[in-house]
């Protein structure tokens, strides 16, 4: 996944960062709100969709966790590196240490991936680069797509034990089926010798 969105101009957005760890968690992060947060320029309508790009706000424009956790002053530089590593995973595919090139570098991993003119491509590249300097790529991790599960101080005792075999309770689970085709006769006796037979052996 490669973000497109950019700034037109990004020489306010460390003081737009800063703005969001300041101010209170909106239910959503709309032009007003930008515009209550001191930044009045018709450019400034842009953060909306630059915060949408890099995960700290829904397509509806609603705050995510990564939002939320940029709030926090102490991590905040590795939420930014986390996110800016998903959202920009093809710029880091091309090149692991992306933060580090030049802006002119830069244009040319993201016009090989998104087709856009030179305009574009270099706002795209000069935004790229005023993110990465706000955020810690060193220690940032990606998160996965797909929530994975880990178990903490689990103690081994809890887990199930295996089931022992039981023999009792494995044949009970099969079922015989016989069929006594009795002889035609009035004796009574030969009926009484084969049920006599047949319980000796099968009981």
């Amino acid at each position: 996944m490669l973000n497109t969105s950019y700034l037109l101009t990004t020489n306010r957005l460390p003081q737009m960062l800063q703005a969001i760890q300041n101010a209170g968690v909106p239910p959503r992060f709309t032009h007003e709100f930008v515009k209550t947060l001191g930044f009045k320029s018709t450019n400034d309508r842009a953060y909306v969709g630059l915060l949408k790009g890099i995960g700290f706000l829904d397509d509806s424009g609603v705050p995510t966790e990564s939002y939320r956790a940029y709030r926090n002053r102490v991590e905040a530089k590795k939420v930014l590196g986390a996110a800016l590593r998903r959202t920009y995973d093809e710029v880091f595919l091309a090149n692991e240490n992306a933060q580090d090139l030049t802006v002119e570098a830069l244009k040319g991993i993201i016009a090989a991936r998104t087709g856009k003119g030179d305009s574009v491509v270099k706002k795209m590249a000069s935004t790229f680069k005023a993110l990465t300097a706000q955020a810690d790529l060193k220690d940032s991790q990606v998160l996965p797509n797909a929530p994975q599960t880990v178990e903490t101080n689990r103690d081994s005792s809890s887990k199930e034990a295996p089931k022992s075999f039981s023999p009792a309770r494995e044949l009970s689970e099969f079922h015989y089926n016989i069929q006594i085709h009795l002889p035609v006769t009035k004796d009574i006796s030969v009926y009484n010798a084969i049920f006599k037979s047949l319980r000796d052996h099968l009981v």
